[in-house]
């Protein structure tokens, strides 16, 4: 026997470490306490899958009767789910808010978030083609008739910790180094 029923509660058990989730009867949406109590029906989730639900008036569990325990074979919310793919799209999207998703289409693969993290400890902005580079500032003296007709002063970038150097009279290098723009305000990196 299997039937939709109205989830009102999920933990993962501490015991089982499945999800189990107590449940109501659908019927009247504002009389949890009367409906037909079933407790700690288990979802068994696939290998890899882990989701802990957003508990909503609209969140239904598909539920099986196997002897005395009953389980989960299906969860789905009537109100969040997304509609807007396109032929031959897979998507993995965030039960609390279905515009956070990895997108698979046929010709690419999509991540759709405010904030994108590369590693567990990402912190570093990821900068992208086409940031600025600032490597600091040389700037040439020409001096005609003294003892050096040309110096070269080399400013290093705002917050490297570093002076200026002058090259005057002779030869020698000066090095360019620098620091990349901002980077990207969404993607960030781990060191």
């Amino acid at each position: 026997m299997s039937f939709p029923q109205k989830v009102v509660r999920a933990a993962y058990g501490a015991v089982s470490k499945l999800l189990e989730l107590q449940l109501r009867g659908v019927g009247n949406e504002a009389d949890d306490d009367t409906a037909a109590p079933t407790d700690a029906a288990a979802f068994p989730q696939s290998m890899g899958l882990a989701v802990l639900p957003v508990i909503a008036a609209t969140l239904r569990a598909h539920v099986e009767q196997g002897g005395d325990e009953p389980y989960v074979k299906r969860l789905w919310d009537k109100a969040r789910t997304p509609t807007d793919l396109v032929a031959g799209e897979t998507r993995l999207y965030a039960v609390g808010n279905i515009a956070r998703m990895l997108r698979l289409l046929t010709d690419a693969a999509v991540l759709e978030a405010p904030s994108i993290k590369l590693g567990a400890a990402a912190t570093k902005k990821v900068n992208r083609e086409g940031d600025a580079v600032d490597c600091g500032t040389l700037t040439f003296a020409f001096t005609p008739g003294s003892a050096a007709a040309l110096s070269i002063t080399y400013t290093p970038p705002a917050g490297s910790g570093a002076g200026s150097t002058v090259l005057a009279a002779g030869s020698g290098d000066i090095s360019l180094i620098g620091r990349t723009g901002p980077g990207s305000n969404k993607v960030r990196a781990e060191d």
